[in-house]
């Protein structure tokens, strides 16, 4: 039954019960008074109430707005309500396969997993709304990457080094802003021989790169890790650029600096592989942008680094780790580490800035690229 006509029927008892009483009348015309007097109260509640009851329910939005698989893909589903006027709210949900044979359900939490070629419903319901979509299987078989935690990977030795995060479709960036960027620079670096690493996730495993075979492909779901690293030059790409690509760069540079690999360190991060969060900050599920987005908002490169460029590496730096994530972080704190380092910022060849003057010949130069 409606919750909404329960909570009226109640309501009209109880006002009965108030206006009307539960003496038995003294005649019946003063019960016809009483009567009289409770209907048009009890008009007066349904006239305040009716709204309520006829306000339609949330549309529910299912993301990513992928429905074709392939057999043996993974993919994470997440539901938010959309209403006129209001914020997007990603509440918890139910959900269901109606074939199981063709998508099962691997968590409750709306990770499934394609099994064989065919169409399905999947089924998500929340306390007030219900959505069903429609998912085919369909292609080639996926391999599964084969990937393992990061506390079973103790170093990472390369002369160029190329971090893949958070590339996957079923994350916050459902759009795959970066997905080209990110494909250019991984066909790049697989021709010049750099070495390869993917940080993927066992909660949103749906990864959109379209090279499956990194050299490394390791399970992080935050780019947190306390692995050994030695490169002459590290690239960064993924996302999201101020909260677990900047974990993945202040954890890399706690370990280069920590084992004291060298006394120059090269960071590079190209800005047009590289997504963060919308413009106006605007809440999942608002697509992400590039990097460059945000740099080509501002008139020129000392604002741009004044805005995008400080923050960052403020960040980086002083908050370590980036949203107190993980809660045991390598000692001492990265801030520590760099209190005698030169830190230099560069855009391509055409800008560079002193970001920190150390007291020492060691030097962190951060590289932008295409910004």
């Amino acid at each position: 039954m409606n919750p909404d006509y329960l909570w009226l029927t109640g309501a009209m008892q109880l006002l009965t019960f108030f206006v009307v009483g539960p003496a038995p009348p003294r005649t019946r015309w003063s019960r016809h008074a009483r009567l009289a007097r409770a209907g048009t109260l009890a008009l007066c509640l349904l006239g305040c109430c009716l709204p309520v009851a006829g306000r339609p329910a949330p549309r529910l939005e299912v993301f990513p707005k992928h429905f074709l698989l392939h057999p043996g893909e993974q993919i994470h589903y997440t539901v938010c309500e959309s209403g006129e006027g209001k914020q997007p709210r990603c509440p918890d949900a139910e959900f269901a396969s109606k074939n199981p044979e063709i998508v099962r359900l691997i968590k409750p939490t709306g990770l499934f997993e394609a099994l064989r070629p065919g169409r399905t419903e999947v089924v998500v319901r929340t306390p007030t709304s219900e959505r069903r979509v429609i998912v085919q299987v369909a292609g080639r078989a996926e391999t599964p990457m084969l990937a393992v935690p990061q506390s079973s990977v103790r170093e990472i030795v390369a002369k160029d080094l190329l971090f893949v995060g958070h590339a996957n479709l079923d994350g916050f960036d459902h759009t795959a802003v970066a997905k080209p960027g990110i494909d250019r620079l991984v066909q790049e670096a697989k021709k010049k021989g750099w070495t390869v690493v993917y940080w993927v996730s066992q909660e949103y495993p749906d990864w959109y790169a379209a090279d499956r075979h990194p050299d490394y492909a390791i399970i992080s779901e935050g780019q947190e890790h306390q692995i050994r690293v030695e490169a002459e030059r590290v690239v960064f790409t993924g996302g999201g650029f101020m909260f677990c690509l900047a974990r993945n760069a202040q954890m890399t540079l706690h370990s280069m600096v920590k084992n004291n690999v060298a006394s120059r360190i090269h960071f590079v991060f190209p800005a047009e592989a590289i997504w963060r969060g919308s413009a106006d900050k605007e809440p999942y599920p608002a697509p992400m942008v590039l990097l460059t987005t945000s740099f080509a908002r501002y008139a020129n490169d000392a604002q741009a680094y004044d805005e995008v460029v400080v923050p960052f590496l403020d960040r980086v730096i002083m908050q370590f780790p980036v949203a107190g994530y993980p809660a045991d972080p390598p000692a001492p704190p990265l801030s520590d580490l760099l209190k005698d380092w030169n830190i230099v910022v560069r855009f391509g060849d055409r800008f560079e800035r002193v970001y920190r003057r150390g007291d020492s010949n060691k030097t962190l130069l951060v590289e932008f690229q295409g910004a």
